[in-house]
């Protein structure tokens, strides 16, 4: 038992090293990387909207499209207090100007823009056909070709 201790006594001892190493320097590199963006913002007017569920609670990643005219649309994403905003150019917008308003589980909301700035906030109802998790990435997936 004694010569069990001492090996012991011995062996965590004997592990400690006193001598320290320095690390090598650490290179400071001077790069600059610079993010493009390749939408080009629309407009100088902003939008402000919410969007919630029809028992009245906060929905999160809705994919949203303003449709401005037939060559011009604009994307958004509701965020996790289901808040979204658009830029959008006032001259632009007229009486076909609609949003898309896609969630899984739930009917495609669409709505004019006039009748938008009368209500910001949407409310999403299964009302009709309801939208699949693959509907719901394509329509996320394609609007990302819309300017912001």
């Amino acid at each position: 038992m004694r010569l069990l201790f001492i090996i012991i006594i011995y062996s965590l001892t004997s592990c400690k090293n006193n001598t320290t190493i320095d690390p090598p320097p650490i290179e400071k590199i001077e790069e600059t990387i610079e993010i493009q963006d390749d939408y080009e913002q629309i407009g100088n007017e902003f939008i402000t909207g919410k969007v919630i569920h029809n028992d009245s609670t906060t929905t999160d990643l809705v994919a949203i499209k303003l449709t401005v005219n037939d060559s011009v649309c604009v994307n958004s994403y509701g965020n996790f207090d289901g808040d979204f905003s658009f830029n959008y150019d006032k001259s632009l917008i007229n009486e076909r100007t609609n949003f898309q308003f896609v969630f899984r589980d739930y009917a495609i909301k669409k709505i004019s823009f006039v009748n938008f700035l009368n209500n910001k906030t949407i409310q999403l109802d299964k009302n009709g056909a309801l939208v699949t998790y693959e509907e719901y990435r394509r329509f996320y997936e394609s609007i990302r070709n819309c300017t912001r």
